[in-house]
């Protein structure tokens, strides 16, 4: 008997084609779900690390500012600045070996807080806080001062200072740490932070102690 020659088994040429582009359609959306939950994982993670840098940063100022008596610039006040010096009165608030000075560098909208131990940013490599969209976050408050708005602060909603009658002098700060350019990622952190070693008045308007 003569064998029959379309029983031979077998997938034909197209048939493998479709199953290819099937296989390609589904093994891509699987890859898809799982990178887009891996990078928001690593983006959360990126955020939460940026907003405990900005708190820690925020403590160790409130601790160092408390145990202030002026900066550096008292006579510049009401202005937002992305250095400032403090002077502590265990040194008459005289240059030397007790100040510290905080800075941001960087570029665009990103930069990082710096700390050091010296009366300039130059040479400050301990960094506490990265990703923030602003440079000038210290706004210097005089003794008995009272300021409604903030004319060179940074944030649209900062907060109303203390009203006058013997206050410390302060300093404000304002930080937002944000990664991308997403403007619902932002991480905002404000306050103002008293020199408890500080004049709570001057003839001249002008912290000294």
């Amino acid at each position: 008997m003569i064998g029959m020659l379309g029983e031979e088994g077998g997938y034909s040429m197209m048939e493998m084609l479709v199953v290819l582009v099937i296989l390609g359609v589904v093994v891509g959306g699987i890859v898809t779900m799982f990178s887009a939950g891996i990078n928001a994982d690593a983006d959360q993670n990126r955020r939460f690390q940026a907003q405990q840098d900005g708190r820690v940063a925020l403590d160790k100022l409130r601790r160092e500012i408390h145990a202030g008596c002026t900066i550096s610039t008292p006579a510049t006040f009401n202005t937002a600045v992305s250095s400032v010096t403090v002077y502590f009165a265990s040194n008459n608030c005289i240059s030397g070996t007790n100040t510290v000075t905080y800075c941001t560098t960087g570029s665009g909208s990103r930069y990082a807080l710096y700390r050091i131990v010296a009366t300039s940013c130059t040479g400050a490599t301990q960094k506490f806080a990265d990703y923030l969209t602003n440079a000038n976050i210290f706004d210097y408050l005089p003794p008995n001062s009272h300021v409604t708005t903030l004319g060179g602060g940074t944030g649209a909603a900062a907060i109303t200072t203390q009203d006058g009658s013997s206050t410390l002098p302060r300093l404000h700060v304002d930080m937002t740490m944000n990664q991308n350019s997403s403007k619902h990622d932002g991480y905002h952190l404000v306050d103002d932070i008293a020199f408890r070693n500080g004049p709570r008045a001057c003839a001249s308007g002008v912290a000294t102690c």
